[in-house]
């Protein structure tokens, strides 16, 4: 006990000496640096030029400077006027943000480790639209393209490609020559040449690379309108054969996803992604963007008359009159139930049109409406709609509707209405432009971001991603700011969708920088709307070649899909399982994640470099808080100086709050102290 009491003795005159003089480490360079100075009213800017501070600029209660190196932040303090001072964060306006976030920057030097890591050896596959694919991102050093292999579903003047004796639709591009004359698949979108620029882009002139620049890529494209689960299944099915031939393990970013299907690990997709996922095979699924929307609901049939009535939201491009999309509905086991199409009057709130009764059967039952041939819908929409109902093989009743209606007039609302001679729970999802919205009835349900997981995303063959913001805004090549409200740096995106799904199983299994995050763009993208965001693009050999900044789970998930590149590596046979198990003894926990929702966040905020460490069987000792392999009075006067609001590394951080409360603290301090004399 005595000894505990001299050490924190020791650590109490450690933390006053550093309040009055600073450490002899801390000492700068000759000449200025630039910070951020918080004042009041009363601050005297003459006082401080006359003290040498250069004001560059002033705000609301925040000036800019350049302060001379003799002072220190907290010296400034001392100023009549002055709250606080910060030396200035360098802001990298590309894909940086995300990896010094999550720590890659540090594995791809070998810092702590045996070795550096770049994902060489691996294959790091990319299901997408709008690629291009010849894109200076996916060159290596010598100007070699990267991208080895491309399969394109829709494209017919490559060679034909045969999986298991059977001949996938579509032709690849396997040698660089046939790859270089390659343009995009999609001219209307960039989404492909982003993800895969942010798992595994390399150039670096700019800074804009990804996490694993190493790796050798595989790109499956197609355009956006083609994208369905079943063109998923082949791109698979051929990254896979590709990487067999090549005797390389392989991990698939899947940024897309969709809300229709049972959320339980049972859908076509998932069985596919099931069979062949195993030791180096990880495939890498988005959480979805709906975390913010009420796009699912869950209600029970308790008596053969009760009904759950879903309505849908208008989407606002066309002033709130136009539902498309899927509402899919599922019960609990293989019970069968009904469904209506309805039309309500929001001013009467009663319904004025409803279908005949559509039901779940084990044969299943199909329907098709049109609007100019259904005299009474008419009266209210124009459009059509898609039924079918069937008792599914995984044992579930399932609905599903998919339309594309537009109302007369605004108050006329569509929707499906519920009900079973049997009691069941029902779970049921919409999709693209059709939220569900009460409208003020009470006899209506609710709808509710709780459950809005990304359907390909509940299964325990994929690694499932959500998003935290990195940053709020960038500077655009013509000047101006791209920037996201709602978006404050290091809490969780608000977009970011979350469960649990339907088996009760927490998804996503991590989160990982995904707003704002700059990466590669698609030079073919004609697109006005994407070519507004374009950044200062790099020139080479006279070919430019754009980036842009982009937000959405679609973003983060590459960032885990290249940190799995950068472990496979080091160890060739992780599986699914294995990488669960990675993230959970690795990921960070801060106060946003502490304090948050467990349902968002799943294991936490991806660490990279702890991953990699828990991979190689590397033990960071508790309590060795500047990293020396060492616990003692250096560590706590570290964890003293942090409180005191000095900055140190992300990696520094995370181990001064040794014990993992999300805070940095004297309990800290003194967890150090007990470690000491243990």
């Amino acid at each position: 006990m005595e000894m505990k009491n001299l050490l924190l003795a020791m650590a109490i005159v450690a933390w006053w000496s550093f309040m009055g003089v600073p450490f002899e480490a801390q000492a700068v360079e000759e000449g200025y640096y630039d910070a951020f100075i918080s004042v009041n009213d009363n601050v005297d800017l003459t006082q401080l030029r006359n003290a040498g501070l250069k004001i560059t600029a002033r705000y609301d209660g925040i000036i800019t400077a350049e302060v001379p190196n003799n002072y220190m932040p907290s010296d400034l303090r001392n100023f009549s006027g002055i709250l606080s001072a910060s030396r200035s964060i360098p802001i990298l306006t590309y894909s940086d943000s995300a990896r010094y976030l999550s720590h890659a920057d540090a594995v791809h030097l070998g810092e702590r480790l045996d070795m550096p890591y770049d994902g060489s050896g691996i294959i790091v596959g990319v299901i997408d639209c709008g690629f291009d694919f010849n894109h200076v991102n996916f060159w290596d050093e010598n100007g070699n393209t990267r991208v080895k292999a491309v399969y394109l579903p829709f494209n017919n003047t490559g060679r034909t490609i045969m999986v298991n004796r059977i001949v996938l639709p579509g032709t690849c591009f396997e040698t660089p020559e046939r790859i270089l004359a390659l343009t995009t698949d999609d001219p209307a979108t960039t989404h492909g040449t982003q993800t895969a620029g942010i798992a595994a882009g390399s150039y670096r002139d700019n800074g804009w690379y990804g996490i694993a620049p190493g790796a050798d890529i595989v790109a499956c494209g197609m355009p956006e309108g083609e994208l369905n689960d079943v063109k998923l299944a082949h791109c698979i099915s051929y990254i896979d054969d590709y990487a067999k031939r090549m005797g390389k393990p392989y991990v698939v970013n899947i940024s897309m996803g969709c809300n229709v299907g049972a959320h339980d690990g049972t859908s076509y997709l998932s069985t596919v992604i099931k069979q062949f996922s195993g030791p180096g095979r990880v495939f890498v699924v988005s959480a979805g963007n709906d975390g913010d929307e009420p796009v699912c609901i869950h209600e029970s049939l308790k008596t053969k008359t009760d009904t759950v009535t879903a309505l849908l939201n208008g989407y606002a491009k066309t002033g709130g009159r136009t539902r498309s999309g899927c509402v899919n509905a599922w019960s609990k086991g293989a019970t069968p139930f009904n469904s209506k199409l309805i039309v309500v009057d929001t001013r009467t709130r009663k319904i004025v049109y409803q279908s005949r009764s559509l039901g779940t059967t084990t044969t299943g039952v199909t329907e098709h409406f049109d609007t100019e041939t259904d005299a009474q819908l008419a009266e209210f929409y124009t459009g059509t709609m898609d039924f079918s109902g069937t008792i599914e093989e995984g044992g579930h009743g399932s609905s599903l509707i998919t339309l594309n209606m537009t109302a007369k007039e605004s108050y006329y609302i569509i929707g499906v209405q519920y009900y079973s001679p049997l009691a069941t729970d029902l779970s049921i999802w919409t999709s693209q432009y059709a939220y569900f919205n009460t409208y003020g009835i009470n006899w209506v349900s609710s709808g509710t971001s709780v459950g809005s997981i990304n359907e390909l995303a509940t299964s325990d063959s994929v690694i499932s991603v959500g998003s935290y913001n990195s940053k709020q805004y960038v500077p655009l090549r013509d000047g101006s700011l791209y920037f996201r409200p709602d978006s404050e740096p290091l809490q969780m995106s608000y977009y970011s969708s979350y469960g649990p799904d339907e088996n009760g199983v927490s998804r996503p299994d991590v989160c990982a920088p995904g707003s704002v995050v700059i990466s590669s763009a698609n030079r073919y993208d004609t697109h006005p709307h994407n070519l507004q965001y374009w950044q200062p693009s790099a020139f080479v050999n006279g070919v430019e070649y754009p980036f842009c900044p982009d937000l959405g789970t679609s973003m983060s998930a590459p960032v885990v899909t290249g940190a799995i590149a950068l472990w496979l590596q080091a160890n060739p046979n992780l599986s699914a399982a294995n990488v669960r198990n990675v993230l959970k003894h690795s990921s960070y926990k801060d106060s946003y994640v502490t304090r948050g929702n467990p349902e968002r966040w799943g294991s936490g905020k991806l660490d990279i470099e702890a991953g990699m460490r828990y991979v190689l069987h590397i033990e960071d000792k508790n309590g060795d808080v500047n990293g020396d392999g060492e616990v003692n009075l250096s560590d706590i006067n570290v964890v003293i100086d942090i409180i005191l609001g000095g900055s140190y590394a992300d990696d520094v951080m995370r181990r001064a709050d040794v014990n993992s409360d999300g805070e940095i603290g004297v309990s800290d301090i003194n967890m150090i102290i007990d470690i000491i004399l243990s």
